[in-house]
C-alpha cells in the first residue's frame, strides 16, 4: 500500500517511500491505522482586491474588541470589493462560528474560498452557504443543514425551495415544520399561499402560528382578504356633519374560521379580551384596506376613535406596517406617535423626519432624553452638524453639573451617557473632533475631560481605518 501511494507523489521515489513508511509506523505506535484520504478539489479563485495588510490587522483587533465601528467598516470594505487575505480566512471563520453578530459580513469577506474551507471542517458546517441550490443537502442533510439550505435557496431560487418543501411536507416531522414554514418569509410571493394555507390546518400550534405570521406579510393573499373582511364587520365609520368617528365592535366569541386563521384568546390584564381579537386581526390586515375605507394613513390616524381603542389600533397598525414593510404608514405613525413609535418602524422612516424630531427638542430635558435613544440609533451617520452640536452642548452641560458637585453629582456621571457616547463614535461627522477637543479644554471635571478627548480620538481613528480602504 505504501509503495503504491508513493507512485502518485512527486520527488525521489526512495525518499518518499521511506517517509511514508516512517509515517505509517508513527500511526501504528499511536494506536491508529493509516487511511487513504481523498484530496479535495482546489479552492476557487477570488478576483477581488485583497485587503491591505494594515486593514487586515485592524479588522482582527476590532473583532476581538467587538468594536462599534465594525458595521460601517464592513459596509465600506465590501462596497470597495475587498476580500480577506488567504492567511486570515481560517481565523475569520473562527470569529464567524463563535458569534452571529457579524457572521454574514465575514462570510461575504472570505467569499468562495472561505466557503470552500468551511466545508472541509465539520465544526464550521453552519457557516456553509449553499450557492448551487443542489437539493441533495435538503434531501439527506441534518435538520440545521436543511433549514439553512431552504434559507439560502429561497434567496436565489424560491420556486425550487418551495417545490422541494412541497414534495416532503407530508412526511416532515412536526418539530421541524415551523422552522421550514418561517423560511418562506424569504422571497415570499403568492405562489407560497397553497402550502401556507395547508400549514394553517397542521396539528401543531407552532406550525399554525408560523404560517399565520408569514401570511400576514403577504397583503395580496386570500388570508389578507379574510382578515380585511373581518375588519369591515368589526369596524365602521360613523360620518357626522363636522367629524367622522371610527367605531369598533368586535364579537363576543370567535368563530371557527377566525381561529383557523390564527386569532387566539390572549388574556391581557390591561385590556378587554375582545381588544386582543382586534389587535390580532388588524395586525394581519392589508393596510390598503384603510385607503379604501377612509382615504390613506394620514386620514385614518387623524380620525376620532371610540374611547380606549386608540392605543390598541395604533399598536395593530404598527404591527401591520412592520410586517408589510409599508413606508407610508411608518412615516405617518412616526409623525403621530413621535418618540413612542414602535422601534421596528424607525428604519422605514426617512432620515429627515428623524432629524426633524430630534431638532424639535431643546433644553437639558429633551436633547438626550432616554425616550429619544431609539431615534438617535435609527438616524444613520454622519449626523447633521446642528444635531451634533446640540448633543455635545448637552454633554458639556452635564459635565459642568458634575464639576459643581453636590448631593446629585452622581447623576451627571459619564456612565449615565455611555450609550450616546458610543453611538457618537460611529455617527458623528469627522468635523465633530474640533467640537470635542474644545469641550475637553473647557471641562472642569477630569472624568468628562478624558471622555471628550477619548471620543475625539475614536472618531479620528475611525477616519483613519476607513480611509485605508479607499
Amino acid at each position: 500500500m505504501v509503495r503504491s501511494s508513493t507512485r502518485e507523489l512527486d520527488g525521489d521515489p526512495a525518499e518518499l517511500l521511506l517517509a511514508a513508511a516512517a509515517l505509517e509506523k508513527a500511526y501504528r505506535r499511536g494506536g491508529a491505522g493509516a487511511i487513504t484520504a481523498t484530496v479535495p478539489t482546489l479552492a476557487p479563485g477570488d478576483v477581488r482586491f485583497t485587503l491591505p495588510e494594515s486593514s487586515s490587522a485592524h479588522l482582527l483587533s476590532m473583532l476581538a474588541a467587538k468594536a462599534t465601528l465594525l458595521d460601517e467598516w464592513f459596509a465600506v470594505a465590501l462596497s470597495r470589493n475587498y476580500r480577506a487575505p488567504d492567511h486570515l480566512v481560517a481565523e475569520l471563520l473562527s470569529f464567524a462560528r463563535a458569534s452571529e453578530t457579524h457572521r454574514e459580513s465575514i462570510l461575504q469577506l472570505v467569499g468562495e474560498r472561505g466557503r470552500w474551507l468551511a466545508a472541509q471542517n465539520p465544526e464550521w458546517s453552519k457557516l456553509v452557504r449553499t450557492r448551487d441550490a443542489n437539493p441533495d443537502v435538503w434531501r439527506h442533510g441534518s435538520s440545521a443543514q436543511r433549514t439553512q439550505w431552504l434559507m439560502d435557496t429561497r434567496r436565489t431560487d424560491p420556486t425550487l425551495a418551495l417545490a422541494e418543501l412541497r414534495k416532503s411536507w407530508g412526511t416532515e416531522r412536526g418539530e421541524q415544520k415551523a422552522a421550514f414554514v418561517s423560511t418562506l418569509a424569504i422571497g415570499l410571493s403568492t405562489d407560497d399561499q397553497a402550502l401556507l394555507e395547508e400549514a394553517l390546518d397542521d396539528r401543531r400550534k407552532d406550525v399554525r402560528r408560523a404560517a399565520a405570521d408569514v401570511l400576514g406579510r403577504l397583503p395580496e393573499s386570500e388570508f389578507g382578504e379574510r382578515m380585511a373582511a373581518r375588519v369591515q364587520e368589526w369596524v365602521r365609520v360613523e360620518r357626522k356633519l363636522l367629524r367622522s368617528t371610527m367605531v369598533v365592535l368586535p364579537p363576543e366569541e370567535l368563530d371557527g374560521p377566525a381561529r383557523r386563521d390564527g386569532i387566539e384568546d390572549r388574556p391581557n390584564p390591561h385590556t378587554d379580551y375582545r381588544a386582543e381579537y382586534v389587535r390580532q386581526v388588524i395586525s394581519a390586515t392589508p393596510l390598503s384596506l384603510w385607503n379604501n375605507m377612509i382615504g390613506g394613513a394620514k386620514k385614518t390616524l387623524g380620525m376620532s376613535v371610540d374611547e380606549g381603542w386608540e392605543p390598541i389600533l395604533h399598536d395593530a397598525w404598527s404591527n401591520a406596517a412592520a410586517a408589510q414593510n409599508n413606508v407610508e404608514w411608518a412615516l405617518e405613525l412616526f409623525n403621530t406617535r413621535g418618540v413612542a413609535t414602535d422601534r421596528r418602524l424607525l428604519p422605514l422612516v426617512p432620515a429627515k423626519a428623524l432629524a426633524d424630531l430630534l431638532r424639535a427638542g431643546n433644553g437639558d430635558a429633551n436633547v438626550l432624553h432616554p425616550g429619544r435613544a431609539a431615534i438617535y440609533d435609527a438616524l444613520r451617520g454622519p449626523w447633521p452638524e446642528d444635531i451634533t452640536r446640540a448633543v455635545v452642548a448637552q454633554w458639556e452641560r452635564v459635565a459642568a453639573r458634575r464639576a459643581d458637585g453636590g448631593a446629585k453629582a452622581g447623576e451627571f456621571s459619564r456612565y449615565k451617557y455611555v450609550a450616546s457616547l458610543r453611538l457618537a463614535e460611529t455617527r458623528f461627522p469627522y468635523s465633530a473632533v474640533t467640537l470635542l477637543d474644545r469641550a475637553a479644554e473647557r471641562a472642569r471635571d477630569p472624568d468628562w475631560r478624558q471622555t471628550f478627548a477619548r471620543t475625539a480620538s475614536a472618531i479620528t481613528h475611525r477616519k483613519t481605518l476607513l480611509e485605508e480602504l479607499t
